[in-house]
């Protein structure tokens, strides 16, 4: 058997006994992991020796399995079995931010963790990659940044201004102005700012791969008290926000019918007809240029059926993409 296969039903097994703190018998053990009391106890035997797992006889001597709450405490530090396990696959989502002040704050804990447990529980911890890994297509570093991230997140606690350089790739040139941030979006392993760009008299969301230089500025701002990430948010497909609301009814078909059946792609997204090969989406966005982009993705097999104006938009598109083709 695969090493991924035990280390996922070991993991169940960790998790079945961390839910029974008065003990869970070998039996119900078995139940719960659909496999034979043989393998039960090989997990069992396997796992006491990296972490605190007992048992206490009771009813005639049935054997009743327990696993310390918190299997790593102190004064300072209460961790669970499945509270360290997430943590330590949780390295993997935010690789992108390594080498910068979100993602060293993570391995320092992942470090302090290692400093107590035992080598033969680090071993197990490692081989967790090789059970449940995390694929990003896209990747950047930002250690290269770290400075400006530093920056940014100092103004968006203190609420301080900042005066940024910027890299304005819509026009083609760089922008300076004072910014006051409201706060940070990862999104597809880009990490954006958002907030009040002076020189535009609104909130503006900037890519930090385009800031070109940070300066600190004493100036105080204040931030409006019905705003939110998640609100400023709201409506868009991605990260790009437009103040026109619009609902946009798609059809799909083969694969990408699967794919959207399967998928939430939007909080917004609805399924409004659904037969064998066919299904008909409805999605209401502040913003089409990224939804334009994810649609032109499935091919021949998303076709947009209104508003017209996004009819008319991808039709463009379409012409433009064969003519690319057509050239000698």
């Amino acid at each position: 058997m695969a090493r991924g296969d035990n280390l996922l039903r070991q993991w169940e097994l960790i998790k079945a006994l961390q839910a029974h703190r008065f003990g869970v018998s070998t039996e119900e053990l078995c139940s719960r992991l659909e496999c034979n009391k043989r393998t039960v106890q090989r997990d069992l035997g396997f796992l006491q020796d990296i972490f605190p797992i007992s048992y206490e006889q009771r009813d005639r001597g049935k054997r009743y399995w327990k696993l310390a709450h918190n299997v790593i405490e102190s004064e300072q530090l209460q961790l669970t079995m499945t509270e360290m396990l997430s943590l330590f696959l949780s390295q993997q989502i935010l690789l992108p931010l390594a080498g910068t002040q979100f993602g060293d704050g993570l391995q320092t804990a992942i470090q302090k963790i290692r400093a107590i447990l035992p080598t033969r529980a680090l071993t197990y911890f490692e081989g967790l990659d090789g059970a449940f890994f995390i694929k990003n297509l896209a990747n950047h570093d930002y250690s290269g940044q770290d400075k400006e991230i530093r920056i940014l997140n100092e103004a968006i606690m203190n609420k301080k201004c900042v005066k940024v350089n910027y890299w304005s790739a819509s026009n083609g040139y760089e922008v300076s102005s004072e910014l006051h941030p409201y706060g940070m979006v990862l999104l597809h392993a880009s990490l954006y700012c958002i907030g009040f760009l002076a020189c535009h008299g609104e909130v503006r969301t900037l890519k930090v791969t385009r800031i070109k230089g940070l300066t600190r500025l004493e100036k105080s701002f204040e931030k409006p008290d019905d705003f939110s990430l998640t609100g400023h948010l709201q409506g868009t497909f991605g990260i790009i926000k437009s103040q026109n609301p619009c609902k946009i009814r798609v059809e799909f078909t083969d694969w990408a019918a699967t794919n959207v059946r399967e998928i939430q792609w939007h909080t917004s997204q609805k399924i409004t007809t659904d037969t064998n090969n066919k299904v008909t989406a409805t999605f209401e966005l502040r913003d089409t240029i990224e939804f334009k982009r994810w649609l032109l993705g499935f091919g021949p097999h998303a076709r947009v059926i209104s508003p017209s104006t996004l009819v008319a938009e991808v039709c463009d598109d379409l012409k433009h993409t064969l003519s690319q083709y057509s050239k000698e």
